[in-house]
C-alpha cells in the first residue's frame, strides 16, 4: 500500500466525525486544542495514578491537587510575618520559623482577631506581642513566662483576652516541655474556650509523639466524630495516619489504605460538594502513595510472599485482592518504569514475556477493573503482530475523539495519550513506520506532552538508537515539520532533543546546520571539539547562525589552536579574532601600548597570559551535559570551577573527547538512563542488549558527515603539543633570553 493511501486513511480515521470541526463544547464554551491536550498530558504524565484510574472509571476530575498540612506551611509563615510586620514592625521575627512552630492556627487566630476587632485595636498588637514570646520559645530562646497582659478591659475583650492567653501559655510551656503541657491542654479542651479544637487536636498529638499511640487513636477519633471540633478534623486525619505509621500494625494499615481508597472512589460532584470531602480527597491523592500503592521492585505483593511479623506489606497484599484501584496501581506503575527506565530499543523477548506476565497477573488479583483502565494497562504488554496493532490504533483513536469531542472531560481523555504512545510503539516495532507516520501525521492534539515527549521523541529515539539513520531522516521530513517546531518554543529540552535527533541523522553539513539552528546551546555539540581549525574560523563568520558570543568562542578556539601547535595565525584572522572579542583585543590594545617594541610573537603571548578564555576547546564533557565555554565569564578572569578545560588549554584528549560524544548519544538516545537504572531494568534486560546498542551506535557515529570530516592528523598534533603552562613559559623564557 503506498504512503499518500495510508496517509490519508489515517487522516480520515482520526476526522472521519470532524475531529476538530466542531467549534464549540458541549457545555457551549469555545473548543480550545490546547486545553483539551493540557487534560489529556495530566494524565498521560501520570498514566497509572490514582486520578488517572478515577477518571477513567468514569468518577470524573475533581480538579483538586494531592495535599496535606505540611504543603502550607511556608504560606502560613508567609501570611503571618506580612501582617506582623503592618501591624507590629517593631516586632522582633525571626528570619525563619520552622515547621515545628506550627503557624497555621497563630495566622488564623490573628486573621479572626482582626476581622473581629480591626487591625487597630490594641488587643492585636498585644495579642502578637504575646505570641511572639510564644514562637521564641519555639525557636529554642528561653522564655520563662509571657508578657504581661492588657489591664483594665472589658468584656468582650477581656473575655477574648482570657481565652488567649491560656492557649498560649499552653504552647509555651509545649516549646519547653510537651508532657507539662498535656494537662494545660486537657484543661482548655475541656472547657468552653474558643481554642477548644486546637487544645484537643494538641491532647492527641501529645500522646502520640508520647508513644500513647492507644490514647492517641483514641482522642483522634473522638475529635472526628464531634461536628463541634470540625476545625481541626483534616489535620486530625493526618494525625491517624502519623499514628498508624507508628503502631506500624497490618490493622492499621489496612484501616488508613481502606479509608484512603474509599475516599478515592467517590464521584467528582460529590467531593465538589463537600468540603470536608474535598479536603479529603487531596489529602487521599497524597496518602496513597505514602501507604505504599506504588511500583515495586518485585513480585512480593503478587506471589503473596510475607516476611516475618508482617505489617504494611500484609495490608498492601490485602488491598491489592480487594481493590482494583490498588491492583490497577502497582501493577501499572511497576510494569510503567520499564518504559520510563528505558526506550523501546530494549524491547525483546524477555521484556515481552515479563509486561504480559505482570499485567495478567495483576488483572487476575480481583475482578472489577473498569473496561478503559484495563485497555491502558494492556497496553504495557501488547505486541506489533498485525491484530495486537490494529486493536490498539482503534482504541487510540477512539480515546482521541472521545476527548476531542468532550473538550477534555470524558473518560477517554486519561486514556488518549498512553494508547497513542504504546500504537505508535507497536509499529514502531513492527517496522511499519509509514503506518506510524500517518497516524502521527493526522493526530489533532500535536500540541500535547502525550505526543510530543512520551511519542514523537520517543519514537526519534528507537530510531536512531537502533542506527536506523535513512527511517530517522524520513521521520525528520515527515514529522518534525515548521509548526511543530513552532508549538516546542516553549518547551525547550523537547526541541534541543529532536534537533540533537535532527543532527545525527543530517546526511550532509546543509542539513546539519538546519537542525543545529533550532538547539538553543550551539556550542554545546561535543562533535564541534572534533572540528577543524579552518571550519570553527568559517563557523565563526556565520552571523545567522550563531550568536555574537557563540561566534566569538568559536574564533577564540580556532585561534588558538594555531598558536598552540607553533602556527602564527595570520593577521586577517588575527584581527577577525579580535572583532568578536572585544575583551581580547582592549588586553592586546594595552600589551601594545606597554610594550611598543615588542614583535608580534611576544605580544601574542603577553595576551593570552592575560587571557585565560583562550583555550582550544568549545565545550568540555560534563557529569549531565557538555560545558559550553560561553559561560559570559570575563576573558581575562580565572575559572575556579573547570580549570583545566577553561583557563587557557591541555593537550587535547581524544579518548575522553570520544567517550563524551558517545555519552551525549547515549544520552540523547536514551540508553544511559537505562545504564543508570540497570539494577530496576534486570527483569526485561536482555543479556547483550548494551552491547548490541553501542555497536549500532558506532556505526551511526562513523558515518556521519561531519565525523567524515575529522582532520585526524590536527587531532593527533592537538593531543601531542604542549600543554599552555609548558608552551607559554618555554615562550617567555625564550624572550627574556633574547633581550639580554
Amino acid at each position: 500500500m503506498s504512503r499518500r493511501i495510508i496517509s490519508l486513511i489515517a487522516l480520515l480515521a482520526f476526522s472521519s466525525t470532524p475531529l476538530l470541526a466542531q467549534t464549540a463544547c458541549p457545555d457551549g464554551s469555545p473548543r480550545d486544542v490546547r486545553k483539551i491536550s493540557d487534560a489529556i498530558d495530566v494524565y498521560a504524565r501520570e498514566p497509572f495514578s490514582a486520578r488517572s484510574f478515577r477518571v477513567l472509571k468514569g468518577l470524573g476530575d475533581p480538579m483538586i491537587d494531592a495535599n496535606y498540612g505540611g504543603y502550607s506551611s511556608w504560606q502560613d509563615a508567609d501570611a503571618f510575618r506580612k501582617m506582623v510586620t503592618e501591624i507590629a514592625p517593631e516586632a522582633k521575627q525571626p528570619g525563619y520559623y520552622g515547621y515545628e512552630c506550627r503557624l497555621g492556627y497563630p495566622r488564623q487566630v490573628l486573621e479572626k482577631r482582626i476581622a473581629d476587632l480591626g487591625k487597630t485595636d490594641p488587643y492585636i498588637k498585644q495579642w502578637i506581642t504575646v505570641q511572639m514570646a510564644v514562637l521564641a520559645a519555639c525557636g529554642g530562646e528561653k522564655i520563662a513566662e509571657l508578657p504581661g497582659p492588657l489591664t483594665d478591659q472589658q468584656a468582650p475583650i477581656q473575655i477574648m483576652q482570657d481565652a488567649d492567653r491560656s492557649y498560649q501559655a499552653a504552647s509555651l510551656v509545649f516549646y519547653t516541655d510537651r508532657a507539662k503541657s498535656l494537662d494545660l491542654y486537657k484543661t482548655i479542651g475541656a472547657s468552653d474556650s474558643p481554642h477548644k479544637a486546637a487544645a484537643r487536636y494538641m491532647v492527641a498529638n501529645i500522646l502520640a509523639n508520647g508513644k500513647q499511640l492507644a490514647e492517641a487513636r483514641a482522642e483522634a477519633n473522638a475529635i472526628l466524630t464531634d461536628p463541634s471540633l470540625a476545625s481541626v478534623h483534616e489535620i486530625t486525619q493526618e494525625l491517624i495516619g502519623y499514628v498508624a505509621n507508628l503502631e506500624d500494625t497490618a490493622q492499621g494499615w489496612s484501616e488508613l489504605i481502606n479509608n484512603t481508597v474509599g475516599v478515592l472512589d467517590k464521584p467528582a460532584k460529590d467531593i465538589l460538594a463537600s468540603p470536608k470531602l474535598s479536603a479529603d480527597y487531596a489529602r487521599a491523592l497524597y496518602d496513597i502513595d505514602f501507604v505504599g500503592i506504588h511500583g515495586k521492585s518485585d513480585d512480593w505483593w503478587l506471589d503473596g510472599k510475607l516476611p516475618e511479623n508482617p505489617t504494611i506489606s500484609k495490608s498492601i497484599i490485602d488491598a491489592a485482592r480487594q481493590h482494583p484501584m490498588v491492583a490497577w496501581m502497582i501493577g501499572g506503575q511497576t510494569a510503567q518504569n520499564y518504559y520510563t527506565n528505558a526506550p523501546w530499543q530494549f524491547i525483546g523477548p524477555k521484556w515481552e514475556a515479563r509486561t504480559q506476565s505482570l499485567v495478567d497477573r495483576s488483572l487476575a488479583l480481583v475482578q472489577g477493573a473498569p473496561p478503559l483502565a484495563k485497555d491502558v494497562f494492556e497496553a504495557l504488554k501488547a505486541k506489533p503482530d498485525e491484530a495486537s496493532r490494529k486493536a490498539l490504533w482503534d482504541k487510540a483513536r477512539a480515546a482521541a475523539k472521545s476527548a476531542n469531542d468532550s473538550c477534555g472531560t470524558a473518560a477517554e481523555t486519561a486514556a488518549a495519550g498512553t494508547l497513542l504512545t504504546h500504537a505508535v510503539r507497536l509499529s514502531a516495532l513492527a517496522g511499519k513506520f509509514d503506518e506510524a507516520y500517518a497516524q502521527l501525521e493526522a493526530y489533532p492534539f500535536k500540541e500535547s506532552y502525550a505526543y510530543t515527549q512520551n511519542t514523537l521523541l520517543a519514537l526519534g529515539q528507537f530510531l536512531l538508537g537502533q542506527g536506523m539513520v535513512d527511517e530517522a531522516r524520513r521521520y525528520r521530513d515527515r514529522l518534525l515539520t515548521d509548526d511543530l517546531w513552532l508549538s516546542l518554543k516553549n518547551d525547550e529540552v523537547t526541541q534541543n532533543m529532536l534537533a540533537e535527533i535532527s543532527m545525527w541523522a543530517a546526511e550532509d553539513r546543509a542539513q546539519w546546520d538546519k537542525a543545529l539552528a533550532r538547539h538553543s546551546q550551539k556550542t554545546g555539540q561535543s562533535i564541534l571539539n572534533f572540528l577543524p581549525a579552518k571550519d570553527l574560523r568559517e563557523m565563526a563568520k556565520d552571523e545567522t547562525l550563531f550568536t555574537p558570543e557563540e561566534r566569538a568562542l568559536l574564533a577564540r578556539t580556532a585561534w588558538t589552536r594555531l598558536y598552540a601547535r607553533g602556527r602564527a595565525p595570520d593577521k586577517s584572522f588575527t584581527q577577525e579574532l579580535y572583532a568578536l572579542n572585544p575583551q581580547i583585543k582592549a588586553v592586546s590594545d594595552k600589551v601594545a601600548a606597554d610594550y611598543p617594541k615588542a614583535k608580534d610573537a611576544s605580544q601574542h603571548l603577553l595576551t593570552i597570559l592575560r587571557a585565560p578564555r583562550m583555550g582550544i576547546l568549545v565545550n568540555a564533557p560534563g557529569i549531565w551535559e557538555p560545558i559550553t565555554m560561553t559561560g559570559g565569564n570575563d576573558a581575562t578572569g580565572l575559572d575556579s570551577f573547570d580549570h583545566n578545560d577553561k583557563n587557557w588549554w591541555c593537550p587535547f584528549e581524544p579518548d575522553r573527547q570520544l567517550a563524551g560524544l558517545r555519552s551525549d548519544f547515549d544520552d540523547l538516545t536514551g540508553v544511559q538512563r537505562a545504564t543508570w537504572s540497570a539494577k530496576t531494568l534486570e527483569p526485561v534486560m536482555e543479556a547483550d542488549a548494551m552491547a548490541a546498542l553501542a555497536k549500532k551506535r558506532e556505526g551511526v557515529l562513523r558515518a556521519h558527515p561531519l565525523v567524515k570530516s575529522i582532520n585526524w592528523g590536527e587531532i593527533k598534533a592537538l593531543a601531542s603539543m604542549a600543554s599552555a603552562p609548558k608552551m607559554l613559559t618555554r615562550a617567555a623564557t625564550k624572550w627574556g633570553k633574547a633581550a639580554r
